[in-house]
């Protein structure tokens, strides 16, 4: 019996569609071998993972198959970085910058917050900043009645301690959650007021449940305001992470200040091995998507141009004809 399957490709989703054969044989379809969206959301899991190299392969494949796909590439520039494949890294980071030059920055704003992080050593004297600054306090959980948690206070308390040496520094106090009907921004701003600090000083950032989403918020509130420099204050056991977090958002950390709280288990700056988490982190602090949907076509792809979408289904049909798929051309059976 002769049977004929024809594969029509869109190329820059990477997925391959089978026509019905003459006979009306069913369908035949090859998306799940080579759609980007899937080899995307392997990398992904693989970085959760801790498993670097792996994830950087997956995203390799999904980049032979979708080379404009700017949220990999951004990925591929941070992950390669963990790995100080520079060369790699730099590759991608110079791709991205004529694709999507805003993503570019981002990814790089995610490298560089992430080292920037690595080598905080908590320490609890305030200290002058000069220059247009934030002071940004972050939350903690409050308790069921809505009063702060001593390592709150012991936060708001350094948060206020800092205000009084950059004494024209708007003072952020970060963190949504409620207990009781109130939230842990609001009572932070309560405890500064009681405590001598002028409300009009005070901005209150109280959607966030996450130090990503404080990060997020609190970049937007400072942007309108054209501030971009921070003094982080938080918990020795947050303050990388958190830095980490506002740095892939485009803030700078230019001062850190912590709590005492057991402080001696933090004072060795992290290796290169150690940033994996903060790293991932901050790669959802900078919005790049966790995960793409199979099928799909990649988010922010730029006009292909001539020759594009060609180059890209011959990549494609190549790796089918390679793996040995019968769903390829014509053939014949007796």
């Amino acid at each position: 019996m002769a049977a004929a399957a024809t594969i029509a490709v869109a190329a820059l989703g990477g997925v391959a569609f089978g026509s019905l054969p003459a006979d009306g044989v069913g369908v035949v379809t090859v998306a799940d071998a080579v759609d980007p969206a899937g080899l995307y959301n392997e990398a992904q899991s693989k970085f959760a993972n801790g498993d670097v190299a792996g994830g950087l392969a997956a995203l390799q494949k999904a980049l032979t198959l979708a080379p404009a796909d700017t949220d990999a590439l951004a990925l591929q520039a941070i992950w390669a970085d963990q790995l100080e494949e520079a060369s790699v890294s730099n590759a991608a980071l110079g791709r991205l910058r004529v694709l999507n030059p805003l993503l570019a920055t981002t990814a790089r704003n995610v490298i560089s917050g992430v080292a920037t992080a690595a080598q905080i050593v908590p320490d609890t004297t305030p200290k002058p900043v000069s220059g247009r600054v934030a002071i940004v306090v972050l939350g903690f959980g409050l308790n069921a009645n809505g009063k702060m948690a001593p390592e709150l206070v012991n936060r708001v308390t350094a948060g206020k301690a800092q205000s009084e040496i950059t004494t024209a520094a708007p003072i952020v106090v970060t963190g949504g959650v409620p207990k009781n009907g109130i939230t842990e921004a609001a009572a932070m701003k309560n405890w500064l007021v009681e405590n001598g600090v002028d409300s009009g000083r005070i901005l209150t950032e109280d959607k966030s449940g996450s130090t990503v989403a404080n990060a997020q918020n609190t970049s937007e509130i400072l942007r309108a305001k054209g501030i971009r420099d921070i003094i982080l204050v938080t918990s020795p056991n947050h303050i990388r992470r958190g830095a980490a977090d506002f740095g892939a958002t485009g803030l700078r950390v230019v001062g850190t200040l912590t709590t005492a709280t057991d402080l001696s288990k933090y004072l060795t700056p992290l290796t290169k091995d150690q940033t994996r988490g903060i790293r991932l982190e901050a790669t959802r602090a900078a919005r790049i998507p966790a995960t793409h949907q199979p099928g799909a076509l990649p988010q922010n792809l730029p006009d292909p141009g001539p020759g594009l979408l060609t180059d890209l289904g011959g990549q494609v049909l190549k790796q089918l004809l390679d793996a040995g798929s019968s769903a390829i051309g014509s053939g014949t059976e007796g």
